[in-house]
């Protein structure tokens, strides 16, 4: 199973968040956030329901290294480890406005 923080603000639809085994639910400012546990072919799918704008999701099992960040119309692979495999899914970021700061992929 591969972990996750989906913001709810981010989905065109939020009912798919009814079909995800949520751990845990927070509200940052105006965002509400969810950590999730979701299987590999519910990510590809994940992908369909993020609204248009600057906005992506990332997925990692815990204890490897490889992250999948996700935008609505791409997947990135990573290694978390290795940041020299994060210049594409950053400048893709980027061009969709989401700030740089906001590109950090962070794991648990």
């Amino acid at each position: 199973m591969f972990k996750g923080t989906i913001v709810e603000n981010s989905l065109s639809d939020a009912s798919i968040l009814q079909e995800l085994q949520v751990e845990k639910t927070w509200q940052a400012g105006t965002w509400v956030l969810h950590d999730v546990l979701v299987a590999q072919e519910q990510i590809a799918e994940l992908s369909k329901h993020l609204a248009d704008g600057p906005w992506y999701m990332h997925f990692w099992e815990p204890g490897q290294d490889e992250v999948l960040v996700v935008f609505k119309d791409k997947i990135f692979t990573i290694q978390h480890s290795d940041k020299s495999t994060w210049t594409e899914a950053i400048a893709y970021g980027k061009s969709l406005s989401i700030p740089e700061a906001q590109l950090d992929f962070l794991v648990e």
